[in-house]
């Protein structure tokens, strides 16, 4: 787990409860939003801004904390949090779950006893457990017929909303907002295609304008998940899980890890389809960096939250972690979202993967003489390699999303690399056209090559 001194960075954060009237919608046909109840919600914020309004970007990312492991789990901003703290942008981390309220309440049952979702509907017609899928992996259940999921939907707008407004209840008054964007990972990933295509249409401004800016969901594959908890499954080839245009931009990332889940379309440039999907080779959905701004392992014990799901079951456990720079990548996605809605610059158009079956049960990764994936968006750990490259380990639950790396054997570096100078050279060349043709930002690109140089060669 890597902390981040938000103070070092010239940044504060600050915790906010935000409570309002939300709507339980159901989503039955594209296009189309019903209401079968509606009540009050209690949730929480986090805000990680520039301490000086002087530095502050203009921009916002808002992202939907990922509930999946039974509590908040920021997993943008532990992957970007170096492009927002960079550029001066603010991050809000919003609660969206009974289950991480939950958590919360187990950890301060004091400060944190008014949060909640209730459920707004009559004891008769509510759903629980019963109802809703395990989530992948084998992660528990977690709803109750006495809270509703549901009520996220009207709670994301409202906290939008509320900070691009002029209210004195807004957490950023004093700080000029003009762009928002919502960006979620995984679970959270799932809840942006959600809102991007059922709900984005009918959130508007005063002046008809959209609410939010654009959006970026990583290591998700397209909307699907339940808009409520008694919501029946979506039929496969039914329009509404199809990736359709919002009219602001909408970029995907998927991992190596989602080859089987994959919902392929083409990218778009022209609104009201502003889309890009990028495949990142040999990145995993599970890796390492993501878990910067998480929990400690010491205030997850006072919850009933898993941790930062281990790898104790899995027949890999213990091997060297996934680098693929995912969030690297991810800032210069943030970086190009920026130019695409503020200055109509359109970002850099990706391959897809080399996959066989892409999007079933069979999809396989067509590979190298070195077992590393062929296609997709590159980075330097796959061109110019010391590792072999998997996207997820054997073994149950959550295994299969655990990324790690093999290196390579002595004689396959020597091969490539008689000196370590000539590693290093291919790598500066690698980076610098990343960096050339929008890929990672410049500061992002020296990082890649600090670590090249740090590495151990034979």
């Amino acid at each position: 787990m890597e902390p981040v001194d938000l103070a070092k960075a010239g940044f504060v954060e600050e915790e906010f409860f935000v409570r309002g009237i939300a709507r339980t919608l159901d989503w039955p046909a594209a296009g189309k939003l019903d209401e079968l109840a509606r009540g009050p919600y209690v949730t929480r914020i986090l805000v990680r801004r520039p301490r000086d309004a002087s530095r502050f970007s203009g921009t916002v990312v808002v992202e939907p904390m990922n509930p999946s492991i039974r509590y908040d789990a920021p997993l943008i901003w532990g992957s970007a949090w170096r492009h927002f703290v960079r550029h001066g942008d603010a991050w809000v981390g919003v609660t969206i779950k009974p289950v991480a309220i939950a958590s919360l309440q187990e950890f301060d049952a004091k400060r944190y006893a008014g949060l909640g979702f209730p459920n707004p509907l009559p004891p008769s017609q509510t759903c629980g457990q019963d109802r809703l899928p395990m989530p992948r992996g084998g992660l528990p259940a977690e709803a109750t017929p006495a809270t509703e999921n549901g009520l996220i939907w009207d709670a994301l707008s409202q906290v939008g909303a509320l900070l691009k407004s002029d209210s004195s209840q807004n957490p950023l008054q004093g700080f000029a907002v003009s762009r928002l964007y919502m960006s979620g990972d995984s679970q959270s990933g799932g809840f942006i295609f959600n809102y991007a295509e059922a709900i984005h249409p009918f959130v508007l401004n005063a002046a008809g304008k959209p609410l939010w800016d654009g959006y970026v969901a990583t290591v998700a594959t397209g909307p699907g998940l339940p808009m409520h908890q008694c919501a029946d499954p979506i039929p496969p080839g039914d329009p509404r899980l199809e990736i359709r245009p919002v009219g602001v931009p909408l970029i995907t990332l998927v991992s190596q890890s989602e080859i089987r889940s994959l919902r392929r379309r083409p990218d778009g440039d022209v609104a009201p389809d502003l889309y890009r999907a990028y495949e990142l080779a040999g990145s995993s959905h599970v890796h390492l960096g993501d878990d910067a701004g998480t929990p400690s392992p010491a205030d997850i014990d006072r919850t009933s939250g898993r941790g930062f799901v281990s790898t104790g079951e899995c027949k890999e456990d213990g091997a060297l972690g996934n680098d693929v720079p995912l969030g690297f990548f991810l800032g210069g996605i943030f970086a190009n979202l920026e130019d695409w809605s503020s200055k109509g610059i359109a970002p850099p158009r990706g391959e897809p993967m080399a996959i066989a079956s892409p999007g079933t049960p069979q999809a396989q990764a067509h590979t190298d003489r070195f077992g590393n994936i062929l296609g997709g968006v590159r980075s330097p750990q796959l061109d110019v390699p010391t590792a072999r490259y998997h996207a997820g380990m054997d073994g149950p639950g959550i295994c299969s999303l655990w990324g790690w790396r093999e290196p390579l054997s002595k004689s396959e570096l020597t091969e490539l690399y008689p000196t370590k100078s000539t590693y290093i050279g291919k790598v500066n060349v690698n980076v610098t056209q990343l960096v050339r043709e929008r890929w990672l930002e410049s500061a992002d690109g020296e990082a890649l090559l600090a670590r090249a140089n740090a590495e151990q060669l034979p």
